[in-house]
Protein backbone atom coordinates (compact mmCIF):
# COMPACT_ATOMS: atom_id res chain seq x y z
CA UNK A 1 0.00 0.00 0.00
CA UNK A 2 1.42 3.38 -0.95
CA UNK A 3 1.43 6.55 1.08
CA UNK A 4 -1.16 9.28 0.43
CA UNK A 5 -0.30 11.79 -2.32
CA UNK A 6 -2.10 14.72 -3.95
CA UNK A 7 -2.82 14.87 -7.69
CA UNK A 8 -3.66 18.31 -9.04
CA UNK A 9 -3.89 17.37 -12.71
CA UNK A 10 -3.49 14.08 -14.58
CA UNK A 11 -2.12 10.91 -13.03
CA UNK A 12 1.05 10.15 -11.17
CA UNK A 13 3.85 8.94 -13.45
CA UNK A 14 4.08 5.16 -13.20
CA UNK A 15 0.56 4.91 -11.77
CA UNK A 16 -1.42 1.80 -12.70
CA UNK A 17 -4.20 3.90 -14.27
CA UNK A 18 -1.86 5.96 -16.48
CA UNK A 19 -1.68 3.52 -19.46
CA UNK A 20 -5.44 2.91 -19.40
CA UNK A 21 -6.35 6.60 -19.24
CA UNK A 22 -3.77 7.52 -21.88
CA UNK A 23 -5.22 4.91 -24.25
CA UNK A 24 -8.77 5.96 -23.41
CA UNK A 25 -8.10 9.54 -24.47
CA UNK A 26 -5.45 9.13 -27.18
CA UNK A 27 -7.39 6.62 -29.31
CA UNK A 28 -10.20 9.08 -30.26
CA UNK A 29 -7.63 11.81 -30.89
CA UNK A 30 -5.66 9.56 -33.27
CA UNK A 31 -8.88 8.57 -35.05
CA UNK A 32 -9.87 12.24 -35.54
CA UNK A 33 -6.50 13.16 -37.04
CA UNK A 34 -6.30 10.01 -39.19
CA UNK A 35 -9.77 10.65 -40.68
CA UNK A 36 -9.14 14.29 -41.63
CA UNK A 37 -7.81 13.39 -45.10
CA UNK A 38 -4.59 15.42 -44.89
CA UNK A 39 -1.23 13.64 -44.91
CA UNK A 40 1.48 11.95 -46.94
CA UNK A 41 1.45 8.93 -49.23
CA UNK A 42 4.31 6.46 -48.76
CA UNK A 43 4.15 3.69 -51.36
CA UNK A 44 0.36 3.64 -51.32
CA UNK A 45 0.12 3.95 -47.52
CA UNK A 46 -1.57 7.15 -46.27
CA UNK A 47 0.10 8.47 -43.10
CA UNK A 48 -0.46 11.71 -41.19
CA UNK A 49 0.30 10.90 -37.54
CA UNK A 50 2.89 8.74 -35.80
CA UNK A 51 2.93 8.15 -32.06
CA UNK A 52 5.29 6.64 -29.53
CA UNK A 53 4.59 6.79 -25.80
CA UNK A 54 3.47 10.40 -25.21
CA UNK A 55 5.03 11.88 -28.38
CA UNK A 56 3.15 12.70 -31.59
CA UNK A 57 4.54 13.39 -35.05
CA UNK A 58 2.32 15.01 -37.69
CA UNK A 59 3.23 14.39 -41.34
CA UNK A 60 2.01 16.75 -44.04
CA UNK A 61 3.06 17.59 -47.62
CA UNK A 62 2.96 21.39 -47.09
CA UNK A 63 2.76 24.17 -44.49
CA UNK A 64 -0.93 24.61 -45.22
CA UNK A 65 -1.62 20.91 -44.77
CA UNK A 66 0.37 20.88 -41.53
CA UNK A 67 -1.66 23.82 -40.23
CA UNK A 68 -4.81 21.88 -41.08
CA UNK A 69 -3.53 18.88 -39.09
CA UNK A 70 -2.65 21.12 -36.14
CA UNK A 71 -6.16 22.64 -36.18
CA UNK A 72 -7.67 19.14 -36.23
CA UNK A 73 -5.41 18.10 -33.34
CA UNK A 74 -6.32 21.20 -31.31
CA UNK A 75 -10.03 20.68 -31.95
CA UNK A 76 -9.84 17.04 -30.91
CA UNK A 77 -7.83 17.90 -27.78
CA UNK A 78 -10.38 20.56 -26.83
CA UNK A 79 -13.30 18.15 -27.25
CA UNK A 80 -11.50 15.58 -25.06
CA UNK A 81 -10.50 18.23 -22.51
CA UNK A 82 -6.78 17.49 -22.83
CA UNK A 83 -3.82 19.80 -23.48
CA UNK A 84 -1.18 19.46 -26.19
CA UNK A 85 2.11 21.14 -25.25
CA UNK A 86 2.90 23.28 -28.28
CA UNK A 87 5.97 24.80 -26.54
CA UNK A 88 7.88 21.67 -27.56
CA UNK A 89 6.65 21.79 -31.17
CA UNK A 90 9.36 21.59 -33.85
CA UNK A 91 8.96 21.87 -37.63
CA UNK A 92 11.42 19.92 -39.78
CA UNK A 93 11.62 20.23 -43.55
CA UNK A 94 12.86 17.21 -45.47
CA UNK A 95 14.12 17.91 -48.97
CA UNK A 96 13.00 15.50 -51.68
Amino acid sequence: MSSVFHIGNGTRQGGVLSPYLFTRYIRPLLADVSRCGVGCNFGGLFVNILTYADDLVLLAPSWYALQDLIRTLESSCASLDIVCNTDKTVYDVQAT
